[in-house]
C-alpha cells in the first residue's frame, strides 16, 4: 500500500488527499516534481513556452565543411595569342590574349597573319591581322602591340559593316557620341568618357563600314 501511494505522490505532486493518507500510513510525502506535460497541454509532445524542461538528446554533430572550390582555370589561348606565343612574345602576350578573347567572342572560326621582327621578337613591335568569321557576318582585327619599359602599348582596330545606312546606326547605337566628319562619306565619333576610343563609320551603300579604334598607351592600365 505504502509503495501504491509513494508512486501516485511521484505523478500527482502529492496532491492533499494523497498526502493525509501517506502520513496515517507513516509515510513521508516526497517532494513534488513538475510533471513532464505542462498544465494545458494536451500530451501531444509539444512543450508549453518557459516550461521546465529536462535535457534535451545530445546535438547533432556539425556536418563538416564543405570542400573548397577549385581556382579558375586558366584563360585558353585564342589562335591569336597561341601564334604570337610561338614566334617568341612574351613581354605582349597577356594584353594579346585579353584583347583578342574579348573580339573572337562568338566566332565560329578565326586565321591570322603575323608580321613581326625575327631578330628579337619581343623587343619589337609586333603587327597582326585577324579575319573571324561568324554566323551570318564577318569582321577583322588588326592588333599591334609595342614592348616598352612600363608595359605595352596597344592598339586594336575592329572592321566589320552593317546592311543599312551610316546615319541610322549612329542613330541607334552611338547615341551621346559627337561626330566630326573627316570626308564626305567619313565620319569619326568619339564619346568623353571614352577619350582612346573612336569608331569611324564609312558609307558605302546599302551598308556601312565599322572601324571600332581603341589605344592604350604601356602604364596607362590595363588592355
Amino acid at each position: 500500500m505504502n509503495a501504491r501511494i509513494l508512486r501516485l505522490m511521484r505523478h500527482a505532486g502529492c496532491a492533499a488527499t494523497l498526502c493525509a493518507a501517506a502520513t496515517q500510513a507513516g509515510a513521508q510525502p516526497l517532494p513534488a516534481t513538475p510533471s513532464s506535460t505542462p498544465p494545458g497541454a494536451t500530451g501531444t509532445g509539444l512543450r508549453a513556452p518557459g516550461w521546465p524542461q529536462g535535457p534535451g538528446p545530445a546535438p547533432m554533430p556539425a556536418p563538416p565543411p564543405a570542400p573548397a572550390s577549385p581556382p579558375p582555370a586558366p584563360q585558353a589561348d585564342t589562335v591569336l595569342a597561341h601564334a604570337a606565343r610561338e614566334i617568341g612574345i612574351r613581354r605582349c602576350y597577356a594584353a594579346i590574349n585579353v584583347v583578342s578573347a574579348r573580339t573572337f567572342a562568338g566566332a565560329g572560326h578565326a586565321d591570322v597573319v603575323l608580321d613581326w621582327d625575327r631578330q628579337a621578337p619581343d623587343d619589337a613591335p609586333f603587327f597582326s591581322l585577324t579575319g573571324l568569321d561568324f554566323a551570318h557576318a564577318a569582321a577583322v582585327l588588326s592588333l599591334t602591340t609595342v614592348p616598352q619599359p612600363a608595359g605595352c602599348t596597344v592598339l586594336a582596330e575592329r572592321i566589320s559593316s552593317a546592311p543599312l545606312a551610316c546615319r541610322e546606326l549612329a542613330r541607334t547605337e552611338l547615341a551621346g557620341y559627337r561626330a566630326s566628319p573627316l570626308v564626305p562619306a567619313v565620319t569619326v565619333y568619339t564619346s568623353p568618357g571614352r577619350a582612346r576610343e573612336t569608331v569611324t563609320l564609312i558609307e558605302a551603300p546599302p551598308s556601312c563600314v565599322i572601324v571600332r579604334r581603341e589605344v592604350r598607351f604601356a602604364g596607362a592600365g590595363g588592355p
